[in-house]
């Protein structure tokens, strides 16, 4: 024990000496945040998100979702449940919900369909545009189904809900990242370097256990994923005014960091396992970290991205983790309500801890 308590703090001592390091881990991040905030944060640039919850089930109503599916102007879903629907309105997840009777075709047969809908008048901006894309979608419709007046008939209602600005959306992505570029090329860069300084040939012959040396490594790289997430967030709720919440939030967001951050450390040993100098640990580190740094949904939504695209989306470890920030800090939620997404990094975390002991090599 003492061993471990000695070197860790030798680490800790190296790492603070590092001005570079301390730059990369601790300011670059929040200078990139200050940035987008500043460019931005007063921006709203996401597409409106609608919910349709479709008790009908019938021609007619599933010609309508298609038709809703088609406009871009719109990212439409389907759900099954109106309350849920409505609540997800509340939290900010959706900005309209509309809902498709089930006796849909009765009253159309009558004469008028009433279609319940309910929108987000938290922005006026957005509440406008979302109406006016939806009443025209349906009058459309009801022109083209009867060539005369339109048959469908909206019942709006405004719903308060929490809106959040671009730069909510922001910083729990730039936390993620933050802790995925720390993790993955801190790691990987250090262990190839102590193996080309033959560092690590030394320490084989001394008697302390591979397990002391990787644990002070990864005690200290948890700690300093917890600071860098305070910071971030600090930093965001200072200057943005980003709604963090209370002590509650700030304790499931600490949790997330040391899961997430657990996961990346692993991928940054494998990285180093497998790579015989430190080129090869850059370029490998950049072939790992850069796709998940732009297809993870860090600076903008990727719901709108080309099918295509999207296995390759929840191939990322970076989303899970930046999906679960966003819900614990932007919407509230409770850990139990990401643990899917904890699940995930967990997941991903024992399989490269699994391949980083079988090619770990000391020199």
């Amino acid at each position: 024990m003492r061993t471990f308590l000695d070197l860790l703090r030798s680490d800790v001592q190296m790492w603070t000496r590092n001005r570079q390091a301390l730059f990369w881990t601790f300011f670059f991040p929040v200078l990139l945040m200050g940035l987008m905030g500043v460019v931005f944060g007063r921006d709203n640039a996401f597409v409106a998100k609608l919910a349709i919850v479709n008790h009908d089930g019938g021609a007619e109503s599933g010609l309508m979702v298609g038709v809703f599916k088609k406009v871009s102007a719109l990212k439409t879903t389907t759900v099954a449940s109106e309350s849920k629907a409505i609540a997800d309105l509340k939290d900010g997840t959706y900005a309209a919900v509309l809902v498709l009777p089930k006796d849909m075709p009765q009253q159309f047969q009558a004469g008028q369909v009433k279609l319940p809908f309910y929108y987000d008048n938290s922005s006026l901006v957005q509440a406008s545009e979302v109406n006016g894309v939806v009443t025209q979608v349906v009058q459309q419709m009801g022109y083209q189904v009867t060539g005369t007046r339109p048959r469908f008939q909206l019942q709006s209602r405004g719903i308060a809900a929490k809106s959040f600005k671009y730069i909510d959306f922001l910083v729990p992505g730039i936390v993620a990242m933050s802790l995925m570029t720390v993790g993955i090329y801190g790691i990987s860069g250090t262990f190839v370097a102590y193996r080309e300084r033959g560092v690590l040939r030394r320490l084989k012959a001394t008697p302390m256990p591979l397990g002391s040396f990787i644990g002070s490594r990864v005690l200290m790289q948890l700690f300093v994923s917890l600071v860098q997430a305070g910071l971030v967030l600090a930093t965001g709720a200072l200057l943005f005014h980003v709604n963090v919440g209370g002590v509650g939030t700030w304790a499931n967001v600490g949790v997330l960091a040391i899961v997430g951050s657990s996961s990346f450390v692993t991928i940054g040993f494998f990285v180093a396992s497998v790579s015989k100098n430190i080129e090869i640990a850059a370029a490998l580190g950049n072939v790992i970290g850069t796709p998940m740094m732009f297809l993870s949904g860090i600076f903008f939504p990727m719901d709108n991205a080309p099918g295509w695209i999207q296995p390759v989306v929840h191939a990322m470890p970076l989303k899970y983790l930046a999906d679960a920030m966003r819900a614990v800090v932007i919407q509230g939620h409770s850990l139990w309500s990401v643990r899917l997404d904890m699940l995930v990094l967990v997941g991903v975390a024992l399989v490269f801890l699994a391949f980083s002991v079988r090619f770990f090599k000391w020199e």
